[in-house]
């Protein structure tokens, strides 16, 4: 949605620019523009930022994107997170968001081993991690001036495994609300852990 918004506002500003403006207005513009470009620029086409060197293709990158925001919708959920694990570092890489600024994509680019984050919980554990409310949830304290911030109580974090069965991945959905997590969508998350599961084959990512 918020990719959707900006896109919309870019296509605004420069529908303004190509009218007779004077020079106060023509400048506004021509800096709310830069804004809303630079903006998009966080919000799209993360893996080309956080990770260029494990060379995921456009194509293959804008179908995780297209995969996450399907999988947030389809919960029901305000934000959503896509992890790839860099083998060489053992850092998890964002290479899709739905719904974060740039703050937070920069706060959780590349998250390391012992972070006490919900993705690195669920690569230690190699199980979901549910989270019903942050703000009374044990062992994710440092997380909470980030969601405040943003606006979020409860958070749901699977891993990704490959053929294998190692762990090559996270995606991670979060909602405004407290919320408990049902069967049926634990079930859920298990079907978009293997659909997740293809796209990184997809990567090489197996």
């Amino acid at each position: 949605m918020r990719r959707f918004i900006v896109r919309q506002n870019i296509e605004r500003f420069e529908r303004l620019l190509s009218e007779g403006l004077d020079d106060h207005e023509r400048s506004m513009f021509e800096q709310l523009l830069a804004q809303a470009r630079n903006e998009l620029y966080w919000l799209e086409n993360i893996w080309s930022q956080t990770c260029p060197h494990l060379g995921i293709s456009d194509s293959v990158g804008a179908n995780a994107e297209r995969c996450l925001d399907r999988v947030v919708m389809a919960r029901g959920a305000n934000f959503g997170s896509l992890q790839l694990l860099d083998i060489d570092t053992a850092h998890l890489c964002l290479i899709a968001h739905h719904n974060f600024d740039r703050s937070s994509v920069e706060q959780f680019a590349r998250v390391r081993n012992g972070e006490a984050t919900t993705c690195d919980a669920a690569r230690i554990l190699q199980a979901s991690v549910f989270v019903e409310d942050i703000e009374s949830a044990d062992g994710f304290a440092s997380l909470r001036d980030w969601t405040r911030r943003i606006g979020i109580r409860a958070i749901q974090t699977t891993p990704i495994f490959g053929h294998s069965g190692k762990f090559i991945g996270a995606f991670s959905t979060h909602y405004a609300s407290p919320r408990s997590f049902s069967s049926e969508e634990r079930e859920m998350n298990s079907v978009s852990s293997e659909q997740f599961r293809r796209l990184f084959a997809d990567m090489g990512r197996t």
